[in-house]
């Protein structure tokens, strides 16, 4: 048996205090604003920060792990850990905080500074109380991680945020960030320049309104405005270009669609050559080398060097990416690498994978032409000419796309060449008769297959439905009246209607290309642990096969899968019940203590009338014993054992149920005990146990011991031990824990994550 109950915070029930116990008329969590607690003390309310000994007014401002606090009227500012980094001697207090993607554990804030004003004075102070800019100044505020403006006479200047020595004498009507950290764009009333964060002015203030930067190639590049012309600068404020109206960027290249009088073109900036001369009425963002232009009220496209790929001919057009999906630009590939770099679900991760993949694939170019449209290739080689099909829709299989085409509502499938694979003679729908469930995170295999139809036969409920495979490019299944399910990666199960409701069982094999009758008396099969089939006959007996036919077991009594009028055990989330676990398999034959090995030999376990499945290679199990109060004359008592029969949980036990997130704990109860087990046979909480409390919210629960209440983790490890007369976790505090509000007595306290009693209490709490 395993047994890990670790007693790693076991308390001793004499408790000394670091300073003298407070008493408080009430005591209770502070919500939000955790881990400051609330505390009514003289019948007035508080919030209180247990490590710290504060007790506060009220909150103003809570950011990063920083509180704004007050009292008496005057500002500080308390960190979470209890420290007063700024002491309460301040008429106002801001914080100054940015981050991105802080809700992702590990990410730093890029900054957190502390804004002071005292006597009509203002300064700032970093996270951890220290002076960076003294209040000598009518008003600060932070611009960037690297620079602090300050305002004197109603001018702004800036300083630096490492030092707070003076970078910029204040001559600016306004100030504010640019770009980036390494920047301050300064302002008068009406106009605007740039200076470096050392407080060098690169770009002189004599542009109207604001500047804006162009960002998304290889070069990063300034506009600004002046005298009502565009001007084209780089980071270090050298004008490279004037007189056009428009910029924009294009992504991976130091290039720049630009604008002149009406017109767009191409140009490099860096060396002022035209690369591509203004003669179109719109040009998009080039994608992989290519743009859709605007010329004569017609689109076309155009490579960066302005050769023509499609000519102007054309009312719209998109580009696409291999599975259909409109392209607008190449930067989902950056999101999706920080998204798996986030280490996602598997699910999650399969999918953001798989969606990588498509995007990596060939591009196509759709076109609409006289309100019908059609299909080229990235090279501008056609696929399918405007007007063929009525309707285009994309199918990805294995980095090549396929098209699903209708006309005069007939639907067909055509490759890349533009080849009809499949006559267009069909309809496609998302048929219920069709199902790969099975396989739905292996999206090669998922999409391999497409099913058609032929429609209904007259008076029919179902659709004629077939199966087309395009790593074949053939038909495998004729269309039918028949359901298809997808087993696994070799299998096929087809139940075909042969005549009045009457089906045949058909197996294909994927790999081997072949079909295989199952049988006349079959009325259903099901895949178990994706070696065997499990088939039920007319007569409603189950037996047991491999996929090529061979019987490893059968039984006559054997007609259900989960007899309820045996014992319910508890339901295990991650597993079915028709499963071979650890090697047996539970077999439902009017009894409740069968098995067989993948042999199809019978094991049963002795002495016990009823065993559950051997899930994680224990099983829950029970015992028939008399019992004369009862109406049926006897009950069962259940335990646990493992794969020898071996008692692992004695047979003492009235009830046992599932806990956890997925049922993966049990709890065994009896009159004035619970036992707290894993289901792979580990034992959190002995026998001594009673009042387990396990919510799936939290990463730990409450027990009880004799009258008294403790808590511990999942994997048993007492966190306090069971003194108290009642224990309420914070949700809204550490780990959805902490501190604890416990009582003892007639007394509630806090208790934090050391075990240890904090030094305040009441006879009055709330939750």
């Amino acid at each position: 048996m395993k047994h890990i109950l670790i007693f790693s915070l076991l308390l001793s029930t004499v408790l000394g205090f670091s300073q003298t116990v407070q008493t408080a008329d009430a005591i209770g969590f502070g919500g939000s604003m955790s881990p400051l607690v609330k505390v009514k003390k003289d019948r007035k309310e508080y919030f209180y920060h247990l490590d710290g000994n504060h007790f506060i007014d009220d909150v103003e401002e809570h950011d990063a792990d920083l509180f704004v606090v007050v009292k008496k009227g005057h500002y500080g500012v308390l960190n979470d850990k209890g420290n007063m980094v700024v002491p309460i001697d301040y008429d106002e207090i801001e914080l100054a905080t940015e981050y991105e993607g802080q809700w992702y554990a590990g990410i730093p804030y890029d900054y957190k500074y502390i804004i002071l004003k005292k006597d009509g004075k203002t300064g700032v102070a970093d996270d951890k109380g220290n002076i960076i800019i003294p209040l000598e100044f009518q008003n600060t505020t932070v611009i960037n991680k690297n620079s602090i403006g300050i305002a004197k006479n109603n001018l702004w200047g800036w300083a630096s945020a490492s030092d707070g020595k003076l970078v910029h004498e204040p001559e600016y009507e306004y100030i504010t960030k640019f770009f980036s950290d390494e920047y301050v764009e300064v302002r008068t009333a009406d106009k605007s320049g740039l200076a470096k964060a050392s407080g060098q002015v690169i770009i002189p203030v004599e542009y109207d309104d604001y500047l804006r930067y162009i960002v998304g190639g290889q070069q990063t590049y300034i506009e600004g405005t002046k005298n009502k012309q565009l001007y084209l600068m780089d980071t270090t404020g050298t004008i490279l270009l004037s007189g056009n109206t428009d910029y924009k960027a294009i992504k991976g290249s130091k290039l720049l669609i630009f604008k002149q009088k009406d017109l767009f073109g191409v140009i490099d900036p860096t060396t002022q050559k035209v690369i591509v001369s203004p003669a179109f009425e719109s040009l998009d963002p080039f994608i992989r080398n290519l743009g859709i232009a605007k010329k004569s009220g017609k689109y076309g496209v155009v490579d960066m060097q302005g050769k023509t790929l499609l000519d102007f001919q054309f009312e719209e057009i998109r580009f696409l990416a291999a599975n259909g999906h409109h392209k607008y630009d190449t930067g989902s590939d950056a999101l999706t690498e920080k998204m798996l770099a986030r280490k996602p679900p598997e699910d999650v991760r399969l999918k953001l994978i798989y969606e990588q993949q498509i995007n990596q694939a060939p591009y196509f170019i759709e076109v609409t032409k006289a309100g019908k449209k059609g299909l080229y290739s990235w090279n501008g080689k056609t696929i399918i000419p405007c007007g063929k099909y009525k309707n285009i829709q994309f199918h990805y299989y294995r980095g090549k796309s396929f098209f699903l085409v209708d006309s005069e509502l007939k639907s067909g499938i055509v490759d890349e060449t533009g080849t009809e694979i499949l006559p267009v003679q069909y309809t496609f729908n998302d048929s219920y008769q069709y199902s790969k469930e099975a396989v739905q995170n292996e999206f090669d295999l998922a999409n391999r297959f497409i099913v058609f139809s032929e429609g209904k036969e007259e008076g029919s409920i179902a659709l004629k439905i077939g199966l087309f495979d395009l790593d074949q490019n053939e038909i495998i299944f004729a269309a039918h009246e028949q359901y298809i399910t997808l087993l696994n990666h070799r299998f096929f199960l087809l139940r075909k209607l042969i005549a009045d409701y009457n089906y045949e069982f058909l197996l294909y094999d994927i790999k081997q290309r072949k079909l295989r009758k199952l049988g006349a008396d079959i009325t259903d099969v099901h895949v178990v642990n994706d070696s065997f089939l499990q088939i039920e006959t007319k007569e409603g007996v189950y037996q047991l096969t491999t996929f090529d036919g061979t019987k490893i077991y059968a039984n006559p009594s054997w007609k259900v899968e989960g007899n309820y009028h045996l014992i319910r055990f508890p339901n295990y989330n991650k597993h079915t019940l028709s499963g071979f676990y650890f090697g047996l398999k539970k077999i439902y034959a009017g009894e409740g203590n069968l098995f067989i090995d993948t042999l199809g030999q019978e094991k049963r376990f002795t002495g016990i009338d009823q065993v559950d499945c051997f899930y994680d290679g224990y099983a829950v199990a029970a015992k028939k014993i008399e019992n004369k109060e009862a109406s049926s004359g006897f009950k069962y008592l259940k335990g646990m054992i493992d794969l020898e029969g071996k008692t692992v949980v004695p047979f003492e036990y009235n009830e046992v149920y599932a806990a956890g997130a997925d049922a993966e704990m049990l709890v065994f109860a009896r009159k004035d005990s619970q036992m707290l087990v894993r289901r792979d046979g580990t034992v959190i909480l002995g026998a001594e146990y009673h009042d387990i409390e396990t919510s799936s919210a939290y990463p730990n629960f409450t027990f009880a011991k004799g009258s008294k209440y403790g808590l511990a983790d999942w994997a048993g490890n007492i966190l306090v031990a069971p003194l108290y007369d009642d224990i309420r976790r914070n949700y809204e505090g550490d780990q959805k824990t902490w501190p604890l509000l416990v009582k003892e007595g007639d007394w509630y306290y806090f208790v934090g994550k050391d075990g240890q009693k904090y030094s305040i209490k009441a006879k009055e709490c709330s939750y």
